[in-house]
């Protein structure tokens, strides 16, 4: 499954970031000629294997990436979920840690219980030419 999901994206990514934009909230930005280094802007995928208590969990990744100055995606297609997140290196660092240590969702028996089984598919540095989303949205 992995393995598909790794295909779907390599054949699909570039497609989904260079789609125009419904909302007036988006355009294309380029990147300060400063952002150098560890620091600059980062893109990085993430799948997660469930989300039981959904509407709880949606809040929480958008309060996260909010706080952080993150943008991206938290995309549903069918049982795949997939975070995008762009933003400082550092800023996703910290997301990571939020995600994994705070009690997010809940187990089979309804019990609140951290993210363990979070996977992070895909770390890279935003090229130039590369979109950059200018907030976190919620995509279906």
């Amino acid at each position: 499954m992995v393995h598909e999901l790794v295909l779907w994206i390599q054949q699909n990514l570039r497609l989904v970031l260079s789609q125009p934009e419904t909302a007036s909230s988006h355009e294309k930005c380029t990147l300060p000629e400063s952002a150098t280094g560890d620091d600059g802007p980062w893109m990085t995928l993430l799948r997660l294997d469930h989300m039981r208590a959904r509407t709880k969990y949606v809040k929480a990744v958008e309060k996260w990436a909010s706080e952080l100055r993150l943008t991206g995606r938290l995309m549903f297609m069918g049982k795949l979920i997939l975070i995008l997140l762009q933003g400082d290196r550092s800023n996703i660092k910290e997301y990571l840690i939020l995600q994994k240590t705070s009690k997010v969702d809940v187990d089979s028996s309804g019990k609140k219980c951290k993210e363990k089984m979070i996977s992070v598919l895909s770390e890279t540095k935003v090229q130039t030419e590369h979109k950059r989303f200018l907030a976190f949205e919620v995509k279906e």
